[in-house]
């Protein structure tokens, strides 16, 4: 009894900024539920004096939620249909996005952890990713932190001055659906973008968002080798589970009936244990880092932008 009313307070205010996340996600494709729970709880706790009690609330969802709503998120991911060139091509900018990233955090001084999910962030999938990965490298809260809100930033950037980028790099509409499918971060930040230059190419630029996000089938592996946080092979139940789901529904006939619920559960998961994170870190811990993240992925985000146009003007000539 004692240790249900010492939970309670945590788990009400992280369901109370599950929902208003929930429902704020509503009102744009561009509002990730994911980000903004965690801003809101980054907001709350740096308003709030005696934040301890919370703190019970707060492990026991970072405990249950987290690893559950990333064992869900393996329905989310699509491998069917898929050409292979289009593949090949989704995948290699990933990789090189996140090698480039990954290279250009350590070479300013940041922390190889938080090197390690600003590249899964700005490569993959956005926050999702960077909710899947942290835990699994053991990232520091500020780290998971951090790298939302500068994926976050960067993709904002990127609604901005992409739907300009048609005029004033001359893309066609493939073309520009694919510098939008394989390099924001967000699913919500694509379908925003995409949308300006048409149906067909907002289809295609979906396409490839999800090639993109069917690479949480191996990046977390990678993550942990990456992080040299085990001395041995080692894969958490919840990476065991997200890898059966992820190839069920892909593999086994009627199994996409189970999305309809496995989806929004798992965001719902994932928005309560970020609120956990944003409820216990506060700003001073962030500002700590200064600019250098956002450094480090503008740098690789201009650089492989550059590299996609001059193999368009290559393939074109």
């Amino acid at each position: 009894m004692n240790s249900i009313k010492e939970i309670l307070p945590g788990l009400i205010i992280i369901f109370l900024i599950t929902i208003v996340s929930f429902m704020l996600s509503l009102v744009h494709p561009s509002f990730d539920i994911l980000v903004i729970s965690m801003i809101f709880g980054m907001l709350i706790a740096n308003f709030i004096n005696d934040k301890e009690i919370f703190d019970r609330g707060i492990a026991f969802a970072l405990k249950v939620f987290l690893p559950a709503g990333i064992a869900l998120y393996g329905t989310q991911l699509s491998f069917t249909g898929t050409e292979p060139k289009l593949l090949f091509s989704v995948i290699a900018t990933s990789v090189c996005l996140f090698a480039l990233t990954y290279f250009i955090a350590r070479g300013l001084g940041l922390t190889k952890n938080l090197g390690l999910v600003l590249s899964t962030g700005l490569s993959v999938c956005g926050a999702s990713a960077i909710a899947i990965v942290s835990p699994l490298i053991g990232a520091r809260k500020e780290e998971t932190s951090i790298s939302l809100i500068v994926v976050m930033v960067l993709g904002l950037a990127g609604m901005i001055f992409y739907p300009l980028l048609t005029d004033v790099l001359i893309l066609n509409k493939n073309e520009f659906a694919f510098l939008a499918g394989a390099t924001l971060p967000m699913l919500g930040q694509v379908k925003t973008v995409a949308s300006t230059a048409g149906p067909e190419a907002l289809a295609l630029a979906l396409k490839l968002k999800l090639i993109r996000i069917s690479c949480l089938i191996f990046i977390p592996i990678v993550a942990i080798i990456l992080s040299g946080k085990e001395n041995r092979f080692y894969v958490p139940w919840f990476i065991v589970v997200f890898i059966a789901l992820a190839i069920g529904v892909n593999t086994i006939k009627g199994a996409e009936i189970i999305l309809g619920i496995a989806e929004p559960a798992s965001k719902l998961l994932l928005a309560s244990a970020l609120a956990s994170i944003g409820l216990s870190v506060d700003f001073d811990s962030i500002a700590e880092e200064g600019t250098k993240p956002l450094l480090a992925v503008f740098l690789s985000w201009g650089i492989i932008i550059l590299l996609l146009y001059l193999v368009f003007s290559i393939i074109n000539v």
